[in-house]
């Protein structure tokens, strides 16, 4: 569950402190999911589908340089250097799947757009630097929230194979434009806004996000899956929002392949 204050702040697209995790939790949105222990899940990773798609290939450079493109941002860990000495990845490494488009459920509203459906998505890590393409399921990707609505695209990540979600990636649509959010479920700390250290940028039909590996422990092997819910605030969180996880039927996607 995430603080209502948090949330707030990521539909405000404004910054705020880390959540301390001993806050009163208010309203819930997008549970957190449960991945199969990873042995298990090896024989079924098969069946998730593997991308057809022709995106680009996302360039995450190591250097941060602040209202660049996605070809050009920063994702270097803060304060630089090594962590605990642990072996460097390799210098490229790319995962990726697709999603059924036209698959999302619930909402009120009788024609949500295309975009607010789920259809794949590709991460990229260059050296020290993650980018993530989230693509959304057709038209183009709204700069701003439409009036009353509001959208977030969550990317969680499994770093120990234990089935347990330990870090979260958050894009939140809001009346001002898109937002990030970062949580480290092991520690219970994270960052909205800029100190999430997560660069969003808009692609046509799909959202970047660009991040450094520190976000994710530095770890050189986890799974991930993505999930979005779309609607009012006062439906984010309940059978009233429309939804769709991807991949489907609660897999997740090995890193790298």
């Amino acid at each position: 569950m995430r603080p209502a204050a948090a949330l707030a702040a990521l539909v405000a697209i404004s910054a705020v402190a880390c959540s301390s995790g001993e806050e009163e939790r208010g309203l819930e949105a997008l549970d957190t999911p449960a991945f199969a222990p990873e042995e298990a899940a090896a024989a079924a990773s098969s069946t998730v589908p593997a991308s057809t798609s022709n995106d680009a290939p996302i360039t995450a450079p190591t250097t941060t340089t602040p209202g660049a493109t996605a070809d050009t941002v920063a994702a270097a860990p803060p304060g630089g250097g090594d962590a605990g000495g642990s072996a460097a990845p390799p210098d490229r490494q790319v995962a990726s799947f697709d999603d059924p488009v036209g698959d999302a459920t619930g909402g009120l509203d009788e024609d949500p757009p295309a975009w607010t459906d789920l259809a794949g998505a590709r991460l990229v890590r260059n050296g020290d630097a993650y980018g993530l393409s989230v693509r959304l399921g057709g038209g183009t990707v709204p700069q701003r929230a439409p009036a009353g609505r509001t959208m977030n695209v969550a990317t969680f990540f499994d770093a120990d194979g234990d089935g347990t979600v330990d870090f979260e990636i958050w894009a939140n649509l809001g009346p001002e434009g898109w937002g990030a959010a970062y949580y480290d479920n092991t520690d219970r700390t994270g960052g909205f806004g800029e100190e999430s250290n997560v660069t969003v940028v808009l692609r046509d039909q799909s959202l970047e996000l660009i991040f450094p590996d520190i976000l994710l422990d530095r770890a050189e092997r986890f799974r991930f899956s993505l999930a979005s819910e779309y609607g009012g605030l006062d439906v984010l969180g309940s059978d009233y929002a429309r939804r769709d996880d991807a991949p489907d039927g609660g897999q997740a996607v090995a890193f790298p392949p």
